[in-house]
């Protein structure tokens, strides 16, 4: 190896340590920038193959690679947007990048990207989109079965617009009716309607005085309009103890009018204060309060929903009532749970489980091609994306940078050094060829 040959190693030299420096300059550039993932750089030797004996080989020249650092982990902190996402353990989300507009709205390109940047936001139609302009994807939830809709991933978009409003099918009501009822059995002979089906307005305060409140609720009609459901029951026999359920069907009734509605059907207990019938359920046909008609109303109790035990104070003690209509409503927030489903929240205050996001890991994660805004893109070398079992997701946080300034500037201390080291060889070559040159003149 002669001095021209020492020239070349160092002109090599040079260039790694300027591609080193390429890389630290990158890394500190992006410090601050959201899942950035450093990339190191490592040197490997190039030995020449000329010289056959152990005494005869030389250092040879180098050449520099880059090292990623995609499988180190960023520091996670909280945010303050409730969309923002960080990632524990070996993971990517999915997301694809935008391919254009068809009537105003966003055609994807189809290629799936990986990414740990989680700063996602809601754009104008819904899409959750990062600060790199990736869309973030997911499988769909059924909103039938609370299950993903098969295994394929599709852009996640929020529903901006308004829920539609639920009408109520069913009332979940338990309750206790007092066996040592503080009042008698009714005595409807002079009322208005003495079958007990309905009951006039005329008579309301007699009902009243002879019956107990069974609680109220407010349901929902198709509209979405809050109908209040006002209950009372009244003790219609002895042997067994039978009672009957009414609700208020107008309000506003006078007279003759009907202002309180039997449900149709009495209920009977045993000698246990057990519900002999009707059991489990009574479906009621037409419920109507002040002219809104909410259908047929289910009211639901189960095998012991209804009782009939003696109690202090002699009043029906109502445990639970429910039902499952909502007015429509605007959305107001969403949120992640650690296993990636992504529930959206509504002024209504229902709660509508809309994607799952699934996570994916890679064999060869040194191996994804890194592309703009902190993507990676499947290669041979990383192998096919699968789906990962170890990494969780945490809502309303961000993973920083991996990046250390204070290691990045000891490695740029380093890599100086050595770029100075390799221009003095240059040097001191140039001035040993001078002096061969010299021998000539």
């Amino acid at each position: 190896m002669g001095i021209f040959d020492a020239m070349i190693t160092s002109v090599a030299g040079l260039q790694a340590q300027a591609y080193a420096l390429t890389n630290i300059s990158g890394n500190i550039a992006n410090s601050q920038t959201t899942g950035f993932k450093r990339v190191d750089t490592s040197f490997q030797d190039l030995v020449s193959g000329a010289a056959t004996a152990s005494y005869r080989q030389n250092a040879g020249s180098v050449l520099a690679l880059s090292r990623a650092t995609n499988t180190l982990q960023g520091a996670v902190s909280t945010s303050s947007s409730a969309t923002h996402l960080a990632i524990s353990g070996d993971g990517y989300f999915q997301v694809q990048l935008k391919a254009g507009e068809s009537d105003g709205k966003t055609l994807l390109g189809g290629a799936n990207y990986y990414t740990r940047r989680g700063d996602f936001e809601i754009d104008r139609e819904g899409y959750l989109v990062n600060g790199a302009g990736y869309y973030l994807m997911g499988r769909v939830i059924d909103t039938t079965t609370g299950n993903p809709a098969g295994d394929a991933t599709s852009a996640v978009k929020l529903p901006t617009g308004l829920l539609a409003a639920k009408a109520s099918t069913q009332i979940d009501y338990n309750a206790n009716l007092p066996a040592n009822s503080s009042v008698a059995v009714v005595d409807a002979s002079t009322w208005g309607d003495p079958t007990l089906a309905t009951v006039q307005a005329l008579d309301d305060q007699s009902f009243q005085d002879a019956s107990l409140n069974g609680g109220q609720i407010t349901c929902y009609d198709a509209k979405g309009s809050a109908v209040n459901v006002q209950l009372r029951w009244a003790k219609t026999g002895a042997s067994p103890d039978t009672w009957n359920l009414f609700y208020k069907s107008d309000s506003t009734a006078t007279g003759a009018s009907t202002m309180w509605t039997n449900a149709g059907s009495d209920f009977s207990f045993d000698s246990a204060g057990q519900l002999t019938s009707p059991t489990d359920h009574l479906d009621i046909p037409s419920l109507t309060v002040d002219g809104n008609d909410l259908g047929t109303i289910r009211l639901s109790y189960g095998s012991d929903g209804i009782t009939e035990y003696a109690t202090t104070g002699a009043t029906v003690t109502v445990n639970s009532i429910s039902q499952d209509g909502y007015a429509s409503g605007n959305l107001t927030g969403v949120a992640v749970d650690a296993s990636g489903r992504l529930t959206a929240t509504y002024s209504n205050g229902q709660q509508v489980d809309v994607a799952e996001l699934t996570l994916f890991s890679f064999a060869g994660d040194a191996g994804l091609k890194r592309m703009d805004g902190g993507a990676f893109s499947v290669t041979r070398d990383s192998g096919p994306a699968v789906e990962s079992s170890g990494a969780t997701i945490t809502g309303q946080a961000l993973e920083a940078s991996n990046v250390d300034i204070a290691d990045e500037f000891s490695k740029m201390i380093i890599t100086q050094q050595a770029y100075s080291a390799n221009s003095k060889v240059i040097s001191t070559a140039d001035n040993m060829m001078q002096d061969i040159l010299a021998i000539v003149r």
